[in-house]
Protein backbone atom coordinates (compact mmCIF):
# COMPACT_ATOMS: atom_id res chain seq x y z
CA UNK A 1 0.00 0.00 0.00
CA UNK A 2 0.99 3.65 -0.60
CA UNK A 3 2.88 5.10 2.40
CA UNK A 4 -0.14 7.77 2.78
CA UNK A 5 -3.06 6.92 1.83
CA UNK A 6 -6.33 9.52 1.14
CA UNK A 7 -8.97 7.67 2.31
CA UNK A 8 -9.86 4.79 5.25
CA UNK A 9 -10.67 1.74 5.60
CA UNK A 10 -13.90 0.71 6.94
CA UNK A 11 -14.40 -3.25 7.57
CA UNK A 12 -17.86 -4.50 6.77
CA UNK A 13 -19.89 -5.78 9.79
CA UNK A 14 -23.17 -7.79 9.77
CA UNK A 15 -22.85 -9.13 5.99
CA UNK A 16 -21.76 -5.84 4.93
CA UNK A 17 -18.60 -5.27 2.63
CA UNK A 18 -16.32 -3.20 3.64
CA UNK A 19 -15.31 0.24 1.94
CA UNK A 20 -13.49 3.29 1.64
CA UNK A 21 -14.25 6.13 3.44
CA UNK A 22 -13.53 9.93 3.10
CA UNK A 23 -14.89 13.26 4.76
CA UNK A 24 -14.40 16.48 3.56
CA UNK A 25 -16.40 19.48 3.46
CA UNK A 26 -18.77 18.19 6.90
CA UNK A 27 -19.87 14.93 4.92
CA UNK A 28 -19.07 11.80 4.84
CA UNK A 29 -18.54 9.61 1.60
CA UNK A 30 -17.78 5.73 0.89
CA UNK A 31 -16.52 3.69 -1.99
CA UNK A 32 -17.32 -0.21 -1.92
CA UNK A 33 -14.33 -0.95 -4.06
CA UNK A 34 -11.74 -3.80 -2.82
CA UNK A 35 -11.54 -6.32 -0.10
CA UNK A 36 -9.28 -4.99 2.57
CA UNK A 37 -6.94 -2.37 3.25
CA UNK A 38 -4.12 -4.13 1.86
CA UNK A 39 -6.07 -4.16 -2.13
CA UNK A 40 -3.80 -1.98 -4.14
CA UNK A 41 -6.02 -2.31 -6.80
CA UNK A 42 -9.21 -1.86 -5.16
CA UNK A 43 -7.79 1.55 -3.58
CA UNK A 44 -6.82 3.14 -6.74
CA UNK A 45 -10.43 2.76 -7.90
CA UNK A 46 -11.97 4.08 -4.68
CA UNK A 47 -9.59 7.25 -4.95
CA UNK A 48 -10.41 7.71 -8.66
CA UNK A 49 -14.02 7.66 -7.83
CA UNK A 50 -13.35 10.24 -4.81
CA UNK A 51 -11.40 12.36 -6.90
CA UNK A 52 -14.86 11.96 -9.15
CA UNK A 53 -16.31 12.88 -6.32
CA UNK A 54 -14.75 16.08 -4.84
CA UNK A 55 -14.86 17.35 -8.65
CA UNK A 56 -18.41 17.10 -8.02
CA UNK A 57 -18.88 18.56 -4.14
CA UNK A 58 -16.31 21.61 -5.23
CA UNK A 59 -18.21 22.82 -7.76
CA UNK A 60 -21.97 22.84 -5.99
CA UNK A 61 -19.98 24.34 -3.38
CA UNK A 62 -18.42 27.25 -6.36
CA UNK A 63 -22.16 27.49 -7.34
CA UNK A 64 -23.55 28.59 -3.45
CA UNK A 65 -23.57 32.23 -3.77
CA UNK A 66 -21.59 33.62 -1.17
CA UNK A 67 -22.48 35.83 1.53
CA UNK A 68 -23.48 39.65 0.26
CA UNK A 69 -22.63 38.32 -3.25
CA UNK A 70 -25.38 40.89 -5.10
CA UNK A 71 -23.97 44.07 -3.18
CA UNK A 72 -20.53 42.94 -4.60
CA UNK A 73 -21.90 42.25 -8.11
CA UNK A 74 -23.80 45.70 -7.91
CA UNK A 75 -20.75 47.63 -7.08
CA UNK A 76 -18.01 45.90 -9.17
CA UNK A 77 -21.04 46.50 -12.03
CA UNK A 78 -21.28 50.63 -11.30
CA UNK A 79 -17.10 50.82 -11.11
CA UNK A 80 -17.29 48.64 -14.09
CA UNK A 81 -19.15 50.98 -16.10
CA UNK A 82 -17.23 53.99 -14.46
CA UNK A 83 -13.96 52.16 -15.98
CA UNK A 84 -15.54 51.87 -19.23
CA UNK A 85 -16.78 55.69 -19.79
CA UNK A 86 -13.05 56.68 -18.53
CA UNK A 87 -11.56 54.81 -20.90
CA UNK A 88 -13.61 55.76 -23.41
CA UNK A 89 -13.21 59.55 -22.52
CA UNK A 90 -9.64 59.82 -21.59
CA UNK A 91 -10.40 60.34 -17.76
CA UNK A 92 -7.25 58.17 -16.68
CA UNK A 93 -7.61 59.34 -13.18
CA UNK A 94 -10.89 57.41 -13.06
CA UNK A 95 -10.09 54.56 -15.02
CA UNK A 96 -7.13 54.09 -12.01
CA UNK A 97 -9.79 54.74 -9.47
CA UNK A 98 -11.96 52.24 -11.00
CA UNK A 99 -9.77 49.59 -11.15
CA UNK A 100 -8.67 49.77 -7.64
CA UNK A 101 -11.68 49.45 -6.74
CA UNK A 102 -12.75 46.77 -9.10
CA UNK A 103 -9.83 44.49 -7.93
CA UNK A 104 -10.15 45.15 -4.24
CA UNK A 105 -13.38 44.16 -4.66
CA UNK A 106 -13.01 41.06 -6.09
CA UNK A 107 -10.51 40.14 -3.78
CA UNK A 108 -12.84 40.01 -1.01
CA UNK A 109 -15.26 38.54 -2.77
CA UNK A 110 -13.02 35.16 -3.20
CA UNK A 111 -12.62 34.78 0.28
CA UNK A 112 -14.90 32.34 1.97
CA UNK A 113 -16.50 34.91 4.24
CA UNK A 114 -16.42 38.42 2.47
CA UNK A 115 -17.79 41.23 4.62
CA UNK A 116 -20.58 43.28 3.51
CA UNK A 117 -19.34 46.35 0.94
CA UNK A 118 -19.06 49.32 2.71
CA UNK A 119 -20.17 53.30 1.80
CA UNK A 120 -16.52 53.73 1.07
CA UNK A 121 -16.58 51.01 -1.77
CA UNK A 122 -19.15 52.71 -3.68
CA UNK A 123 -18.75 55.02 -6.33
CA UNK A 124 -21.17 57.27 -4.38
CA UNK A 125 -18.39 57.42 -2.01
CA UNK A 126 -16.41 59.69 -4.56
CA UNK A 127 -19.54 62.97 -4.24
CA UNK A 128 -21.50 61.82 -1.35
CA UNK A 129 -21.07 62.05 2.50
CA UNK A 130 -21.07 58.90 4.48
CA UNK A 131 -24.82 58.61 5.79
CA UNK A 132 -23.57 57.71 9.40
CA UNK A 133 -21.94 61.37 8.92
CA UNK A 134 -24.89 62.94 7.89
CA UNK A 135 -27.01 60.74 10.93
CA UNK A 136 -24.61 61.92 13.36
CA UNK A 137 -25.42 65.36 12.15
CA UNK A 138 -28.83 64.96 12.57
CA UNK A 139 -28.44 63.16 15.72
CA UNK A 140 -26.29 65.97 17.40
CA UNK A 141 -29.17 68.94 16.53
CA UNK A 142 -32.34 69.31 18.47
CA UNK A 143 -35.28 69.27 16.57
CA UNK A 144 -38.13 71.75 16.82
CA UNK A 145 -41.39 69.62 17.10
CA UNK A 146 -43.52 72.61 16.10
CA UNK A 147 -41.29 74.15 13.74
CA UNK A 148 -40.08 71.71 11.54
CA UNK A 149 -36.42 72.64 11.77
CA UNK A 150 -33.41 71.98 13.18
CA UNK A 151 -31.69 74.24 15.12
CA UNK A 152 -29.49 75.39 17.95
CA UNK A 153 -29.30 78.43 20.03
CA UNK A 154 -26.91 79.78 17.33
CA UNK A 155 -28.88 78.64 13.94
CA UNK A 156 -31.86 77.01 12.28
CA UNK A 157 -32.12 74.47 9.44
CA UNK A 158 -34.64 73.31 7.83
CA UNK A 159 -34.32 70.07 6.55
CA UNK A 160 -34.06 70.25 3.03
CA UNK A 161 -31.04 72.60 3.58
CA UNK A 162 -29.40 69.34 5.93
CA UNK A 163 -30.18 66.72 3.21
CA UNK A 164 -27.89 69.20 0.74
CA UNK A 165 -25.29 69.73 3.01
CA UNK A 166 -22.52 67.81 1.10
CA UNK A 167 -23.04 71.10 -1.18
CA UNK A 168 -24.62 71.49 -4.61
CA UNK A 169 -21.58 71.01 -6.83
CA UNK A 170 -21.20 67.71 -5.27
CA UNK A 171 -24.54 67.11 -5.78
CA UNK A 172 -24.38 67.99 -9.47
CA UNK A 173 -21.03 65.86 -9.41
CA UNK A 174 -23.29 62.50 -8.47
CA UNK A 175 -25.91 63.35 -10.97
CA UNK A 176 -23.23 63.29 -13.66
CA UNK A 177 -21.52 60.07 -12.35
CA UNK A 178 -24.88 58.15 -11.82
CA UNK A 179 -25.76 59.52 -15.46
CA UNK A 180 -22.15 58.29 -16.84
CA UNK A 181 -23.10 54.67 -15.07
CA UNK A 182 -26.50 54.28 -16.82
CA UNK A 183 -25.63 55.36 -19.94
CA UNK A 184 -22.81 52.93 -19.94
CA UNK A 185 -24.63 50.22 -18.75
CA UNK A 186 -27.22 50.42 -21.54
CA UNK A 187 -24.20 50.79 -23.98
CA UNK A 188 -22.73 47.75 -22.70
CA UNK A 189 -26.03 45.76 -22.85
CA UNK A 190 -25.06 44.18 -26.51
CA UNK A 191 -22.45 40.89 -25.90
CA UNK A 192 -21.63 39.75 -28.70
CA UNK A 193 -18.17 41.81 -29.25
CA UNK A 194 -17.10 42.22 -25.62
CA UNK A 195 -13.77 41.58 -24.74
CA UNK A 196 -14.80 39.38 -21.94
CA UNK A 197 -16.59 37.16 -24.23
CA UNK A 198 -14.04 36.71 -27.10
CA UNK A 199 -11.24 36.51 -24.85
CA UNK A 200 -13.25 33.53 -23.42
CA UNK A 201 -13.36 31.97 -27.14
CA UNK A 202 -9.98 32.85 -27.28
CA UNK A 203 -9.32 30.31 -24.66
CA UNK A 204 -11.56 27.93 -25.05
CA UNK A 205 -9.61 27.36 -28.71
CA UNK A 206 -6.48 27.68 -26.40
CA UNK A 207 -7.68 24.36 -24.11
CA UNK A 208 -9.07 22.46 -27.26
CA UNK A 209 -5.91 22.57 -28.64
CA UNK A 210 -4.14 21.28 -24.64
CA UNK A 211 -6.77 18.72 -25.14
CA UNK A 212 -5.38 16.86 -27.97
CA UNK A 213 -1.41 17.20 -26.55
CA UNK A 214 -0.82 20.31 -29.59
CA UNK A 215 -0.43 23.09 -26.67
CA UNK A 216 0.60 22.42 -22.52
CA UNK A 217 -2.10 23.11 -19.54
CA UNK A 218 0.44 25.18 -18.09
CA UNK A 219 0.94 27.18 -21.16
CA UNK A 220 -2.70 27.26 -21.77
CA UNK A 221 -3.62 28.17 -18.15
CA UNK A 222 -0.93 31.25 -18.14
CA UNK A 223 -2.40 33.03 -21.00
CA UNK A 224 -5.41 32.56 -18.98
CA UNK A 225 -3.86 34.42 -16.46
CA UNK A 226 -2.46 37.15 -18.77
CA UNK A 227 -5.61 37.54 -20.73
CA UNK A 228 -7.62 38.33 -18.00
CA UNK A 229 -5.28 40.94 -16.28
CA UNK A 230 -5.64 42.57 -19.39
CA UNK A 231 -9.27 41.76 -19.49
CA UNK A 232 -9.48 43.26 -15.96
CA UNK A 233 -7.74 46.53 -16.23
CA UNK A 234 -9.43 47.63 -20.45
CA UNK A 235 -12.98 46.27 -18.86
CA UNK A 236 -14.43 43.22 -19.36
CA UNK A 237 -18.02 44.41 -20.91
CA UNK A 238 -15.67 46.87 -23.62
CA UNK A 239 -16.34 46.40 -26.99
CA UNK A 240 -12.90 44.71 -28.58
CA UNK A 241 -13.38 47.16 -31.67
CA UNK A 242 -12.23 49.52 -29.13
CA UNK A 243 -8.75 48.06 -28.74
CA UNK A 244 -6.81 51.22 -30.52
CA UNK A 245 -3.04 52.16 -30.42
CA UNK A 246 -3.46 54.21 -27.79
CA UNK A 247 -4.63 51.36 -25.43
CA UNK A 248 -1.91 48.83 -26.78
CA UNK A 249 0.11 51.95 -25.76
CA UNK A 250 -1.60 52.66 -22.52
CA UNK A 251 -1.12 49.12 -21.85
CA UNK A 252 2.73 48.50 -22.36
CA UNK A 253 2.80 52.29 -19.90
CA UNK A 254 1.04 50.29 -17.12
CA UNK A 255 3.32 47.04 -17.51
CA UNK A 256 6.07 49.50 -17.34
CA UNK A 257 4.79 51.12 -14.06
CA UNK A 258 4.45 47.45 -12.27
CA UNK A 259 8.14 46.46 -12.88
CA UNK A 260 9.15 49.89 -11.82
CA UNK A 261 7.07 49.88 -8.93
CA UNK A 262 8.05 46.06 -8.50
CA UNK A 263 4.78 44.31 -8.53
CA UNK A 264 6.23 42.32 -10.86
CA UNK A 265 9.27 41.37 -12.91
CA UNK A 266 10.20 42.02 -15.87
CA UNK A 267 9.67 38.58 -17.92
CA UNK A 268 6.36 38.63 -16.07
CA UNK A 269 5.43 41.80 -17.55
CA UNK A 270 7.33 40.64 -20.89
CA UNK A 271 4.66 37.23 -20.80
CA UNK A 272 1.71 39.34 -20.27
CA UNK A 273 2.25 41.66 -23.23
CA UNK A 274 2.68 38.93 -25.75
CA UNK A 275 -0.11 37.59 -24.78
CA UNK A 276 -2.24 40.45 -25.04
CA UNK A 277 -0.72 41.04 -28.69
CA UNK A 278 -1.37 37.53 -30.04
CA UNK A 279 -4.88 37.90 -28.50
CA UNK A 280 -5.37 41.04 -30.96
CA UNK A 281 -3.81 39.22 -33.76
CA UNK A 282 -6.05 36.43 -33.42
CA UNK A 283 -9.19 39.21 -33.39
CA UNK A 284 -7.90 40.61 -36.72
CA UNK A 285 -7.47 36.90 -38.16
CA UNK A 286 -11.48 35.79 -37.38
CA UNK A 287 -12.43 39.68 -38.49
CA UNK A 288 -13.84 40.84 -35.09
CA UNK A 289 -11.70 44.05 -36.01
CA UNK A 290 -11.20 45.27 -38.44
CA UNK A 291 -7.41 46.38 -38.96
CA UNK A 292 -4.62 46.27 -36.47
CA UNK A 293 -3.59 48.72 -34.45
CA UNK A 294 -0.95 50.83 -36.21
CA UNK A 295 1.85 50.49 -33.12
CA UNK A 296 1.42 47.01 -32.36
CA UNK A 297 4.61 45.21 -33.65
CA UNK A 298 6.73 48.71 -32.71
CA UNK A 299 9.94 48.20 -31.32
CA UNK A 300 9.12 51.14 -28.38
CA UNK A 301 6.40 49.40 -27.07
CA UNK A 302 8.52 45.51 -26.32
CA UNK A 303 9.68 44.81 -22.52
CA UNK A 304 12.67 43.05 -22.56
CA UNK A 305 13.36 40.06 -20.19
CA UNK A 306 16.34 40.49 -17.03
CA UNK A 307 19.21 39.08 -18.04
CA UNK A 308 20.89 37.58 -15.22
CA UNK A 309 24.00 35.12 -14.64
CA UNK A 310 21.86 31.90 -14.31
CA UNK A 311 21.74 30.42 -11.15
CA UNK A 312 23.32 26.81 -9.95
CA UNK A 313 23.80 24.60 -6.89
CA UNK A 314 27.37 24.77 -5.97
CA UNK A 315 29.05 21.23 -5.39
CA UNK A 316 28.48 21.80 -1.90
CA UNK A 317 25.07 21.64 -2.06
CA UNK A 318 24.23 18.60 -4.31
CA UNK A 319 26.69 16.78 -2.17
CA UNK A 320 24.09 18.22 0.70
CA UNK A 321 21.22 17.74 -1.25
CA UNK A 322 21.92 13.76 -1.94
CA UNK A 323 22.84 12.77 1.46
CA UNK A 324 19.58 14.30 3.37
CA UNK A 325 17.03 12.81 0.35
CA UNK A 326 15.40 9.69 0.41
CA UNK A 327 16.55 7.01 -2.12
CA UNK A 328 13.28 8.57 -4.09
CA UNK A 329 14.16 11.55 -3.79
CA UNK A 330 17.81 11.13 -4.57
CA UNK A 331 17.26 9.38 -7.96
CA UNK A 332 15.07 12.52 -9.18
CA UNK A 333 18.54 14.65 -8.37
CA UNK A 334 20.89 12.19 -10.13
CA UNK A 335 18.67 11.92 -13.36
CA UNK A 336 18.40 15.73 -13.45
CA UNK A 337 22.28 15.71 -12.60
CA UNK A 338 23.41 13.11 -14.78
CA UNK A 339 20.85 12.81 -18.00
CA UNK A 340 19.59 16.89 -17.74
CA UNK A 341 16.22 16.41 -17.13
CA UNK A 342 13.19 18.09 -15.44
CA UNK A 343 10.47 17.25 -13.80
CA UNK A 344 8.20 15.79 -16.79
CA UNK A 345 11.28 13.53 -18.34
CA UNK A 346 11.34 12.29 -15.43
CA UNK A 347 7.72 11.43 -15.38
CA UNK A 348 7.80 10.71 -18.95
CA UNK A 349 10.34 8.30 -19.11
CA UNK A 350 9.54 4.86 -20.52
CA UNK A 351 10.69 1.54 -20.06
CA UNK A 352 12.09 1.39 -23.76
CA UNK A 353 14.27 3.70 -23.27
CA UNK A 354 16.27 2.51 -20.82
CA UNK A 355 18.76 -0.23 -22.00
CA UNK A 356 19.31 -2.10 -17.80
CA UNK A 357 22.13 -4.55 -18.83
CA UNK A 358 23.76 -1.40 -20.76
CA UNK A 359 22.91 1.06 -18.10
CA UNK A 360 22.14 3.97 -20.48
CA UNK A 361 18.88 5.96 -21.25
CA UNK A 362 18.40 7.18 -24.75
CA UNK A 363 15.41 9.62 -25.55
CA UNK A 364 14.63 13.38 -26.47
CA UNK A 365 12.88 15.62 -24.31
CA UNK A 366 9.44 15.92 -23.94
CA UNK A 367 9.02 18.87 -24.36
CA UNK A 368 10.52 18.94 -27.94
CA UNK A 369 9.62 14.95 -28.43
CA UNK A 370 7.76 16.03 -31.49
CA UNK A 371 10.34 18.60 -33.27
CA UNK A 372 12.58 18.22 -36.15
CA UNK A 373 15.53 18.81 -35.81
CA UNK A 374 15.90 17.89 -31.63
CA UNK A 375 18.56 15.20 -31.04
CA UNK A 376 17.44 11.95 -29.36
CA UNK A 377 20.45 11.45 -26.83
CA UNK A 378 22.08 8.67 -25.08
CA UNK A 379 23.07 8.92 -21.06
CA UNK A 380 25.44 6.58 -19.65
CA UNK A 381 24.21 6.48 -16.25
CA UNK A 382 26.36 6.68 -12.77
CA UNK A 383 26.07 3.42 -10.76
CA UNK A 384 24.13 4.76 -8.21
CA UNK A 385 21.84 6.07 -10.88
CA UNK A 386 21.23 3.19 -12.59
CA UNK A 387 20.83 0.76 -9.00
CA UNK A 388 18.51 3.20 -7.61
CA UNK A 389 16.63 3.13 -11.01
CA UNK A 390 16.26 -0.68 -10.74
CA UNK A 391 15.17 -0.01 -6.98
CA UNK A 392 12.74 2.18 -7.45
CA UNK A 393 11.24 1.22 -10.91
CA UNK A 394 7.55 0.20 -11.41
CA UNK A 395 7.10 -3.59 -12.21
CA UNK A 396 4.12 -2.90 -14.58
CA UNK A 397 3.32 -0.15 -17.09
CA UNK A 398 5.28 1.73 -19.61
CA UNK A 399 6.53 4.42 -17.28
CA UNK A 400 9.36 3.54 -15.37
CA UNK A 401 8.69 5.71 -12.62
CA UNK A 402 4.80 6.27 -10.96
CA UNK A 403 3.47 7.53 -7.53
CA UNK A 404 1.94 6.23 -4.71
CA UNK A 405 -1.62 5.47 -6.67
CA UNK A 406 0.39 4.18 -9.51
CA UNK A 407 -0.62 7.28 -11.62
CA UNK A 408 2.32 9.90 -13.45
CA UNK A 409 4.56 11.56 -11.35
CA UNK A 410 3.58 15.20 -12.90
CA UNK A 411 0.09 15.62 -14.69
CA UNK A 412 -1.29 19.08 -15.86
CA UNK A 413 -4.55 19.39 -16.66
CA UNK A 414 -7.57 21.82 -17.63
CA UNK A 415 -9.92 21.22 -14.78
CA UNK A 416 -13.38 22.99 -14.44
CA UNK A 417 -13.66 26.37 -15.52
CA UNK A 418 -10.18 25.99 -17.50
CA UNK A 419 -8.18 26.28 -15.05
CA UNK A 420 -5.14 24.36 -14.23
CA UNK A 421 -5.44 21.43 -12.10
CA UNK A 422 -1.37 20.06 -11.08
CA UNK A 423 -0.27 17.21 -9.47
CA UNK A 424 4.29 16.82 -9.13
CA UNK A 425 5.27 14.51 -6.71
CA UNK A 426 8.89 15.36 -7.99
CA UNK A 427 8.37 18.99 -6.83
CA UNK A 428 6.23 17.67 -3.50
CA UNK A 429 9.70 15.78 -2.84
CA UNK A 430 12.19 18.51 -3.19
CA UNK A 431 9.93 20.58 -1.33
CA UNK A 432 10.26 18.27 1.63
CA UNK A 433 14.23 17.70 1.24
CA UNK A 434 14.16 21.70 1.10
CA UNK A 435 13.00 21.99 4.61
CA UNK A 436 15.63 19.80 5.79
CA UNK A 437 18.50 20.92 3.94
CA UNK A 438 17.33 25.15 4.06
CA UNK A 439 18.51 25.03 0.07
CA UNK A 440 15.72 27.21 -1.29
CA UNK A 441 17.02 26.65 -4.97
CA UNK A 442 14.54 24.88 -7.67
CA UNK A 443 14.77 21.22 -8.95
CA UNK A 444 15.48 22.78 -12.67
CA UNK A 445 18.84 24.30 -11.62
CA UNK A 446 20.25 20.95 -11.39
CA UNK A 447 20.21 20.61 -15.09
CA UNK A 448 21.91 23.49 -15.56
CA UNK A 449 23.96 23.03 -12.90
CA UNK A 450 25.92 20.11 -14.54
CA UNK A 451 25.35 21.93 -18.38
CA UNK A 452 27.57 24.70 -16.61
CA UNK A 453 30.09 22.85 -15.34
CA UNK A 454 30.26 21.15 -19.03
CA UNK A 455 30.73 24.77 -20.10
CA UNK A 456 33.25 25.60 -17.26
CA UNK A 457 35.43 22.91 -18.87
CA UNK A 458 38.06 23.46 -22.45
CA UNK A 459 37.56 19.95 -23.15
CA UNK A 460 34.08 19.78 -23.29
CA UNK A 461 32.77 23.25 -23.83
CA UNK A 462 29.75 22.98 -26.30
CA UNK A 463 28.60 19.59 -25.87
CA UNK A 464 26.43 20.79 -23.05
CA UNK A 465 23.85 21.89 -26.02
CA UNK A 466 23.61 18.05 -27.15
CA UNK A 467 23.58 16.93 -23.24
CA UNK A 468 20.42 19.41 -22.96
CA UNK A 469 18.67 17.89 -25.94
CA UNK A 470 18.38 21.34 -27.38
CA UNK A 471 17.78 21.73 -31.11
CA UNK A 472 21.41 22.90 -32.40
CA UNK A 473 21.57 26.45 -33.43
CA UNK A 474 24.89 27.84 -34.78
CA UNK A 475 27.48 25.40 -36.29
CA UNK A 476 29.47 24.54 -33.60
CA UNK A 477 26.37 23.60 -31.73
CA UNK A 478 25.73 20.93 -34.80
CA UNK A 479 28.60 19.75 -34.87
CA UNK A 480 28.41 18.72 -31.65
CA UNK A 481 24.94 17.22 -32.36
CA UNK A 482 27.03 14.69 -34.25
CA UNK A 483 29.41 14.13 -31.41
CA UNK A 484 30.87 10.89 -30.97
CA UNK A 485 29.10 8.95 -28.27
CA UNK A 486 32.60 8.23 -26.06
CA UNK A 487 32.59 11.86 -26.03
CA UNK A 488 29.30 12.40 -24.31
CA UNK A 489 29.89 9.38 -22.37
CA UNK A 490 33.45 10.77 -21.21
CA UNK A 491 31.75 14.33 -20.47
CA UNK A 492 28.96 12.75 -18.10
CA UNK A 493 31.79 10.33 -16.26
CA UNK A 494 33.90 13.49 -16.00
CA UNK A 495 30.42 15.08 -14.49
CA UNK A 496 30.18 12.53 -11.97
CA UNK A 497 33.61 12.64 -10.35
CA UNK A 498 33.01 16.45 -9.77
CA UNK A 499 29.99 15.56 -7.57
CA UNK A 500 31.90 12.61 -6.26
CA UNK A 501 29.74 10.24 -7.87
Amino acid sequence: MPRKIELTWQSGAGGRQGRWRKKYKGRAFYFPYGTSKSDLSGYREALEAWKRKKDEVDAELASLPKPFQPEYERTIDDWTQLLHWSLEHGDEHGAQVARAKIELLRERLASDKPPRPSFEDTPRSLYDWPPDVIQGIISAMPVSTTSGVIGTTNMVLPRSILDSMNGSPARIRGEILQDRIESQRAKNRSPTETLELLIENYLNGKRAQAAVGKLSAGRCDALRVHLHHFRDWLGARVSVRSISGKVVADYHAELLSGIIEQRWSADYAKDHLGAMKSFVRWLWRTEAIEELPRNLDSKDLTISKKLATPSVFTVEEVTASLKAASDRTKLYILLMLNCGMTQQDISDLQTSEVDWEAGTITRKRSKTAGHKGVPKVTYVLWSQTIRLLRQERSQDGARVLINEQGGPLKVETMGAGGKLEKIDNVASAFARLRRKTKIAKPPKLLRKTSASLLKSNKEFAGIEVLFLGHAPDTIADRHYAQAPQQTLDEAIIWLGMQFGL
